[in-house]
């Protein structure tokens, strides 16, 4: 599991502010931490202080499309700029105390700059590239560019990882079939929308999961949704808003799935403090 990417540090060591939500990591061995920019000093830092901590490795983030963060050459912001990424491989992958994957996308504006990295990062021992084949500048419209994805992987001596819009079991199938060498796959906002489409994803690949009653989704996500809300109260009280700007992020995506009607989704992001949202969830009879 890829946890949300922390930027590089400056100076000589890792504060523990940079990192909050890593170090609460309860079990290190199943989370990824991923790391944005391209300072290789502070992404060593950082992989240090990961290794120390008991994470399996490390991913380095060519992905993110927000403005804010391409305008400063990070994420897919710096996949133009190929002399930048030979130079902080060349001083990052000799240094790592960990595997590194990256995750990338097509390109920033243009889908073949990945595809011209391909052969640059065919010279380093990485643990996967991670692709998902749209660029930047489309952020999550449009659809994903599937003929480029084959092209990149093709050329690429790495394992490849497929990740962008798997969102029900035919998608999948439907990807599955068409790459029948990728074996490794990142579901991302699908998930969020549909939480337990991993679970309908394995029954349908090996029969391993047993079928979850609806009155059971219903508890499942009221238990995940409480515990989030309190969690994060707990770790920001002095910054409600902020949390309650969270909860709303999550509804955009979680009530795709779980709201049908679309009016308790849209009844909280109306909610304008957290006790009007705690009472708006608490409320509502059912999520589905």
């Amino acid at each position: 599991m890829l946890a949300p990417f922390v930027p590089t540090v400056r100076g000589n060591r890792v504060r523990d502010y940079h990192i909050g939500d890593l170090l609460r990591e309860s079990e290190p061995a199943r989370v990824i931490p991923q790391v944005i920019g391209s300072d290789s000093v502070g992404f060593l830092l950082l992989c240090r202080k990961f290794a120390d901590m008991g994470f399996p490795s490390v991913n380095w983030n060519l992905g993110c499309p927000a403005p804010l963060i391409t305008k400063k050459s990070r994420g897919c912001g710096l996949l133009p700029h190929k002399d930048i990424i030979e130079r902080f491989l060349d001083s990052v992958v000799p240094k790592l105390p960990m595997p590194m994957s990256i995750k990338a996308r097509l390109g920033l504006d243009k889908n073949d700059e990945l595809y011209n990295l391909i052969s640059t990062f065919n010279n380093y021992q990485l643990k996967e590239l991670i692709i998902h084949p749209r660029t930047g500048s489309q952020s999550y419209g449009g659809t994903v560019d599937l003929d480029k994805f084959e092209e990149c992987l093709q050329i690429s001596k790495h394992t490849i990882v497929y990740n962008g819009d798997i969102c029900s079991v035919d998608d999948f199938n439907r990807l599955a079939n068409r790459f029948p060498t990728v074996e490794n796959w990142m579901l991302g906002r699908g998930i969020v929308k549909k939480p337990f489409l991993l679970n309908e994803l394995k029954r349908a690949v090996d029969g391993s999961e047993t079928i979850i009653s609806e009155n059971e989704k219903t508890q499942a996500v009221r238990d995940f949704l409480n515990e989030l809300l309190s969690e994060n109260i707990n770790r920001h009280h002095h910054h409600q808003a902020n949390v309650l700007g969270k909860m709303k992020e999550l509804w955009q995506y979680l009530g795709a799935g779980i709201d049908a009607s679309g009016s308790l989704t849209e009844k909280i992001l109306r909610c304008g403090t957290l006790a009007e949202y705690q009472k708006t969830v608490d409320g509502q009879s059912s999520l589905s």
